[in-house]
């Protein structure tokens, strides 16, 4: 079906241009570090933006409008970034000699001697005023492991949020209660694979969110877009401004995100409940069998676990009790 093919190539496109990208950002981070990159430094990078804008234009009509604005500023960036190389590179001082300054005779002032030619200080090349680049933070190939914000040291302030091969595992990246980073890490998107017996815990995020592969999982999120392939015994605590979608799933309950860890105004987001959740798995007139709506007791009852879950030093320990069965 039409819908789910557009589904498919948006996520073969958000890899391949997830590859561009961070060539881009590497090259960018390495001309970076010279006072003045060379022209064929700039052409590299250019070529590469090239490219990667020719492959956003023939995927145009066939991504998500909010997927498809969220690259196009992420080329922008860079479009800025390489042109401030150039402007830097081309910004080399001409040659010219300098003469030593007379050193002044004894007992005759300094104001009265000839001024020194001082040189304008070059900027340095990771200036402040630099364009900021997103980038994206992946936390991979972990079991037993309670990961918080800690885990994405240095990361920058926009990024896309990539999880896969997680197993019993929380991944918390809430600020904590008593920090000041409120507000401090926000996520572009969401790509999630392969993760079992696992409670992710996240902020509203900016765009999309994509998991595929999930068992015995609990997510919260709010995004603008929910898909969701291939998982089951997953409940799902979601704020989202549209309609969630599943394919090849079973086992799905829905529920809205808990309001106790709303920590920043949600924006444009309009929708909480009740849901309209789209199973392209089963096309009938007639109620999926492979959702639910959650009752409201059994909807508190999971928002009090986790609270229990985010206050608790030692996480892990609750996930069994918690877990859909």
């Amino acid at each position: 079906m039409a819908d789910s093919s557009t589904w498919s190539f948006s996520q073969n496109f958000s890899t391949r241009f997830q590859e561009m990208r961070s060539e881009l950002e590497s090259q960018i981070a390495a001309a970076r570090t010279v006072q003045s990159p060379s022209a064929d430094a700039i052409q590299t990078l250019s070529l590469l933006l090239a490219k990667a804008t020719k492959a956003l234009a023939d995927a145009t009509g066939s991504l998500p409008t909010y997927d498809q604005k969220q690259y196009e500023g992420q080329l922008k960036s860079f479009e800025k970034a390489i042109e401030s190389l150039r402007t830097s590179s081309s910004a080399k001082p001409k040659f010219a000699f300098k003469r030593k300054p007379q050193t002044p005779a004894p007992g005759t002032s300094a104001s009265s001697s000839s001024p020194a030619l001082v040189k304008d200080p070059s900027p340095p090349p990771h200036s402040s005023t630099s364009t900021p680049i997103s980038s994206n933070v992946t936390l991979s190939s972990h079991r037993h492991k309670n990961l918080t914000r800690a885990d994405l040291q240095g990361h920058p302030l926009q990024t896309d949020l990539s999880l896969s091969d997680l197993d019993n595992c929380v991944v918390n990246l809430l600020p904590s209660k008593e920090s000041s980073d409120r507000g401090e890490l926000t996520i572009s998107a969401l790509h999630a694979r392969n993760l079992t017996n696992c409670v992710i815990i996240l902020p509203i995020i900016q765009g999309s969110a994509l998991l595929h592969d999930l068992t015995r999982c609990i997510i919260v999120l709010g995004c603008h877009q929910f898909r969701m392939h291939s998982s089951e015994r997953i409940d799902v605590l979601l704020y989202i401004s549209s309609n969630p979608i599943i394919e090849d799933c079973r086992n799905i309950r829905f529920t809205k995100y808990p309001n106790s860890f709303l920590r920043a105004p949600a924006g444009d987001f309009k929708g909480q409940l009740p849901l309209t959740v789209q199973d392209f798995s089963h096309i009938r007139p007639t109620p999926s069998p492979n959702f639910s709506i959650m009752n409201d007791a059994d909807a508190t009852v999971v928002e009090q676990q986790l609270i229990i879950l985010q206050d608790d030093p030692s996480p892990l320990s609750k996930l069994s009790e918690i877990l859909p069965q």
